[in-house]
């Protein structure tokens, strides 16, 4: 078996891989190596973020929105602000913008189709073994989730979406639809609409609840509401995305210099799903410190998580009041203090604000079911 040696050793090339991979490459001379399972990495879904805080991407971005929306109860409610944009950009754009910025860089290697037999960590070395070859480093960083989500007993967000183009252009192209609350009675769900053109939109149904459906019951939901909202117009289905996004913390497997990034080390907000941005904070502070030659390490806010696993609990016990939740959310805060908090950057009094404005007595019954 032939042996090869780098400093540090990611695997998976996803968001928090590609984006750990430029930050260390970018700011230190550490030899990088990238092992990704699949042969070919293609538009698989859609990566939206806002343009707070600024990261590297929000040029590249494929969609810029200035106006955004909810719809609960049939109302609208607007929530535009000036100088705040939601940013869209299509996965294969993503890899792309990071491996044209890698592959110039001679601290840099990626491997793709790399199928990882095992690996062991001794002596303060890693090494992984596949299938012809072994690779040794002094820091792992893997993204692989060693949990099956669909099988947690934990709250999670599921999805499914259409790409669909109409034969005619019909769509406001210039909001995006955030929720489109749907009334049911046991299940949280909502209508997600990303408008790319004048005939073409995303339509995504999304759920919270503790167990994924089946893929007939998501076809249903927007068969249903194109059928409601664009009865009798023409439309093709171009592409398909879906996914799980655990809503609760994973327990960390992590051995002596093996760290998780991604999804399998909490890089994703649990209220929320939304994980870019939390992979740049959280890359920089794990580069921060090798620089320091300190062992990696994320500076959390508990304050948030707390909140975080206060939301998701309340709306696991309480899914019939999700929609109120919501709708208070929404209507009393104003799109910056909304951003700021879905981003974790809100000030006490802006966090207070938001507390104080939501179901107050069923929150305070929800962080006494917190385990």
């Amino acid at each position: 078996m032939i042996k090869r040696n780098f400093d540090i050793i990611i695997v998976g090339a996803g968001v928090s891989g590609l984006v750990l991979a430029d930050e260390i490459t970018k700011r230190t001379n550490k030899s990088v190596l990238l092992l990704e399972k699949e042969k070919n990495l293609r538009f698989e879904k859609n990566l939206c973020f806002w343009n707070i805080p600024y990261n590297i991407l929000n040029k590249s971005a494929d969609n810029k929105w200035k106006k955004v929306c909810v719809i609960i109860k049939g109302k609208k409610y607007s929530l535009n602000f000036s100088g705040i944009e939601y940013l869209r950009i299509k996965s294969n754009n993503l890899y792309k913008f990071f491996f044209s910025r890698l592959k110039k860089r001679k601290n840099f290697k990626i491997i793709m189709g790399a199928n990882i037999k095992s690996f062991k960590s001794n002596n303060n070395i890693v090494e992984i073994n596949t299938k012809n070859k072994i690779y040794t480093s002094h820091l792992l960083f893997d993204s692989r989730v060693d949990t099956e989500l669909e099988k947690s007993k934990g709250l999670l967000q599921h999805f499914y979406g259409v790409e669909i183009t109409f034969k005619e252009n019909i769509i406001n192209k210039d909001e995006v639809i955030l929720m489109d609350i749907q009334n049911k009675k046991n299940n949280f769900n909502f209508i997600y609409i990303l408008p790319f053109s004048k005939n073409k939109i995303l339509v995504e149904t999304t759920y919270f609840s503790k167990r994924t459906l089946s893929r007939f019951k998501y076809k249903q939901d927007i068969e249903m509401y194109m059928s409601r909202n664009y009865f009798g117009q023409k439309y093709k289905i171009r592409f398909c995305e879906s996914g799980v996004i655990p809503m609760f913390k994973i327990i960390e497997k992590n051995v002596k210099n093996c760290i998780k990034i991604g999804t399998a080390g909490n890089w994703v907000k649990q209220s929320t799903g939304y994980s870019l941005q939390n992979s740049f904070i959280y890359s920089k502070q794990i580069v921060d410190c090798i620089i320091k030659e300190k062992y990696p390490k994320i500076r959390k806010n508990n304050f948030f998580n707390f909140l975080d696993n206060t939301f998701c609990k309340f709306i696991e016990n309480n899914p019939e009041k999700a929609m109120q939740f919501f709708e208070r959310f929404y209507k009393r805060n104003s799109l910056p203090v909304v951003v700021k908090f879905l981003t974790n950057t809100t000030n006490l009094f802006e966090t207070l604000k938001i507390i104080l404005s939501l179901p107050k007595i069923s929150l305070i019954k929800s962080i006494f079911e917190i385990r």
